[in-house]
Order: C-alpha cells, then structure tokens, then sequence
C-alpha cells in the first residue's frame, strides 16, 4: 500500500494505539470519501473508477496512524489536506483524465469551490439567491445574497490557500484566520465544521441536540458579520450567540473548548515558530 508523501513526518509519542486509530478511520470514512467525491468532480472524472476513492482511504489511515490528540488539532482539520492532495495525485494519474493546456491548479480548485458552495447553499441549484436573515428585498436582498456567496468562498480559498506555498496568498490567509480566531467558541466550531469538515447544518445540529434552523440563522449572522469585517483596518465587534444557541456556547465553554481556529492558529503558530 502506498501512502501520502509527507517528509515531515508528523507521528510523535502521543499517538493513538492501533485500535484507536481503527475506530479513527471507520468513524470518517465517509467523510474521506466525500473529498475525493469533490475532488472527482471538479477534474470530471468517476470518484471510483478512476481511483479517487482508494488513494483518499490511503490517506485516511496514514493521518489515523500518525495523528496525535496532544496538539490540540481535531482530526479532521489534521487529515484533511493529506486526504485532498491524495485524491488530487490519484485524479492527475488517472487515465480517465484528459489533461488540457488551459486547465490550471487555479481552475481546478475554483471548480471545487463552486461544487462546495452548491452543497451550502441548495437554493443555488433551482437557480435562486441564498436567503438573508434582515427582511430585505429587491436589489438590496440580491446584493446581500451575493455577499454572502462570496464570503463561503472567501471561507472555502482559505481552507485551500494554507496549504499553498505563495507567500501573498498564505498570509491572506493567516490574516483571515485571525479574523475567525475572534468568534465566539460555538461560533467557530459552527464555521469549523461547514467549511474545513464538511459537516452538513443538520448534522451539527443533530450532535448538538438542537433545531436545524437555529445552525442556519446563526450561519447567516456569522456571514453577515463577516462582510463587514473582513478587509478592516478596525475590528468589528464579534456578533453575540442567538438565544437558540445560548444553551450550546455555555456548555462549550464549560467544558474549555477555546474553538477550532484559535487551536489551529496555536497549532501552526507552534510550527513556524
């Protein structure tokens, strides 16, 4: 079996037995697979046919074997750029893929973008604008609609950007990710969750034990936010957690949960430094 090249190897003594990491791949194996379903979109090729599946599993166990619970990382935001570049190593040697002069790496990611934002927002595929939270209408809701696709894709360029090796794009990076490191815990695990693993508003509903809408509405206000704080030189005060949320911020707060992009920025602080 072949496994991801990784020359930075990132096992260390706080590895997971063997078992654990078993557990570790039959729980997100899904997942993985709907990476390298992403990924064989964007290049038009069969996610299984063409070996996309494989090479994402591959990957799934290489991470499970060497992940580490110490460095404060979940696991999806540790796996998932192995995951994505071993399913985009197995879409570049397939067969079934026809490589074009004018199909660059920048087209191709641009594609998965836009596959990704059809699963955020459904009302894209029966040709309509995503709904605002405000009761606005006309020309104000559609330019609303429109900011708020463009900050999901603001969102989905950064999960990709980091792993770049472009110094401008990187730091465009990192800055958004302080941004979002600024949010309320329950409030980054919410973007956490849509953006870097893929989760659907109703699952993380569903793990939090609460309605479906309140995810969406606070989706919503988190986005809204976002437009008028993204590109400030001045912070823009973070938005407070809505009441049908309130119940889940003080139990994550509770229970020392500091957000998934304030322990990821740590992560990769801890790593340039």
């Amino acid at each position: 079996m072949t496994t991801p090249n990784d020359e930075n190897d990132d096992s260390s003594p706080g590895t997971l037995s063997l078992e654990e990491a078993n557990l570790l791949v039959e729980e997100h194996a899904g997942w993985a697979e709907s990476i390298a379903r992403s990924v064989a979109r964007a290049w038009n090729l069969d996610w299984q046919q063409d070996g996309l599946d494989g090479a994402a599993m591959e990957a799934l166990i290489f991470c499970s074997r060497r992940f580490s619970p110490d460095r404060g990382v979940p696991f999806r935001g540790y796996a998932r750029r192995r995951i994505h570049e071993a399913s985009t190593e197995a879409a570049r040697k397939s067969k079934g893929w026809v490589k074009q002069e004018s199909s660059t790496q920048q087209e191709r990611l641009a594609r998965e973008v836009s596959v990704e934002l059809f699963h955020l927002f459904p009302e894209l595929r029966s040709g309509q604008l995503p709904s605002v939270l405000d009761e606005t209408s006309g020309e104000q809701a559609t330019r609303a609609s429109i900011r708020q696709l463009l900050i999901g894709a603001t969102l989905l360029t950064t999960r990709q950007g980091l792993a770049s090796l472009d110094p401008d794009e990187l730091l465009d990076c990192k800055n958004t990710i302080m941004l979002l490191c600024r949010l309320e815990p329950v409030h980054q695990e919410i973007l956490w969750r849509i953006y870097w693993d893929s989760d659907s508003m109703r699952s993380i509903a569903v793990s939090w034990d609460t309605d479906e809408l309140n995810v969406i509405r606070e989706h919503k206000a988190l986005l809204k936010y976002l437009q008028k704080a993204v590109g400030q030189t001045k912070p823009v005060p973070p938005p407070r957690v809505r009441p049908g949320l309130k119940t889940i911020a003080l139990k994550l707060k509770r229970e020392g949960v500091h957000g998934s992009f304030s322990q990821y920025n740590k992560e990769i602080g801890g790593r340039n430094g």
